[in-house]
């Protein structure tokens, strides 16, 4: 994936995890509930954005 859609991808990732674990912590989600879930999201999320900056820095030193 190119780093701009991991820096997409991991905002993306990060807003819907945060309102999932601010807005809606007990609402269910099959067996998930909303605040663990959206936690979960929000750290695969800045996963996804270190990602997509340790790409496109190393793709500007080349």
């Amino acid at each position: 994936m190119s780093a701009s859609m991991h820096l997409f991808t991991g905002f993306v990732l990060v807003l819907v995890g945060a309102v999932l674990a601010i807005g809606f912590p007990d609402a269910e989600f099959a067996w998930f509930t909303g605040r663990p879930f959206g936690v979960v999201l929000a750290i695969f999320g800045v996963i996804d954005l270190a990602q997509g900056f340790r790409e496109r820095g190393r793709s500007s030193d080349g």
